[in-house]
């Protein structure tokens, strides 16, 4: 019976023992996230909302640069830069990345972790570009991601808004073996607001002069488009364009057709040959074709070539 009562005592003494290393444990814990929180930078904000909070909205409509959430940005200004570069630079483990490219198949992309992800990053890095040379202490970090392939697309964008150092490792990768940072690069520049009479001449010469392969026709299509998006010496680009249309690949002749449109009445030069794509061989063509003829305002619809 004794040694009944001993087992006991033995048996309460133990879980006392647990308990109080389980109390120990958790204040341990509790206290060191304590420290953390208060040596946490704090987050710079703009009207008692977070720059995380302007990022959520900015996300949705990073096209309209004369929003809130734009306004709120420029305020904070490049106190703001060290978030805008955690926020590009988040990612997930590779087996997350496998796992939800499996369920992205069957689940909507607003579940899907790694959509959003890439979605928040490319908001930090139009972000960056819309603080414009305000965000050069970023310059060397967005040099280094520009080169690696999983952040080249945001770093690129990010790169194109800060002025002239961005331009010229933009116009460094424009020229690279691997097509990757090609294609970024030539996407990027459309969105450069300096250095047009250094970067229109180098995607003159990617748009026309590059290799026939899908990969490059990717990328003379980003040049093509980035040339578009800057709008600018239309009576140097439009001529390039319009052979475009004459090209044997029909894809080719298809978006080069839907690109003269975006000049509108700037590429009146290259309605003749619109109007000859009318009758292409290619129902695509055709229909970029006539769509572009309404695009640069056609009086009266042009029939095809008898």
């Amino acid at each position: 019976m004794f040694a009944k009562g001993r087992e006991s005592l033995d048996t309460d003494c133990l879980m006392k023992t647990a308990r109080w290393a389980f109390l120990i444990v958790l204040l341990g814990v509790v206290m060191a996230g304590l420290i953390v929180w208060h040596f946490k930078p704090t987050e710079p904000s703009y009207q008692d909302r977070s720059l995380s909070s302007w990022l959520r909205e900015w996300s949705a409509s990073y096209y309209d640069r004369s929003n809130s959430a734009a306004v709120a940005i420029r305020e904070i200004g490049s106190n703001g830069i060290p978030i805008l570069l955690a926020q590009m630079t988040q990612k997930q483990s590779p087996n997350q990345r496998k796992l939800w490219r499996f369920i992205g198949k069957f689940a909507p992309d607003a579940l899907n972790p790694i959509y959003r992800i890439s979605a928040r990053s490319v908001a930090a890095a139009e972000a960056i570009n819309l603080l414009g040379p305000e965000a050069k202490t970023a310059f060397p970090t967005l040099t280094n991601l520009m080169f690696v392939h999983a952040h080249c697309i945001t770093a690129s964008i990010a790169l194109a808004g800060i002025g002239s150092d961005g331009v010229t490792v933009l116009l460094q990768a424009l020229t690279n073996q691997d097509w990757v940072f090609r294609h970024a690069s030539a996407n990027a520049l459309g969105q450069a607001r300096s250095d047009y009479d250094r970067i229109v001449p180098a995607l003159l010469e990617t748009a026309q002069n590059g290799g026939r392969n899908q990969q490059d026709q990717l990328v003379r299509g980003a040049a093509a488009y980035s040339l578009v998006q800057l709008h600018t010496n239309s009576n140097v680009i439009v001529p390039v364009f319009c052979q475009f249309p004459t090209n044997s690949d029909a894809g080719t002749r298809m978006w080069g057709a839907s690109l003269l449109g975006e000049f509108g009445a700037d590429a009146k030069a290259a309605i003749p040959l619109l109007a000859k794509s009318l009758s292409d061989t290619n129902a695509d063509v055709r229909k970029a074709a006539e769509q572009s003829l309404k695009e640069i305002n056609q009086k009266e619809a042009v029939s095809p070539p008898q």
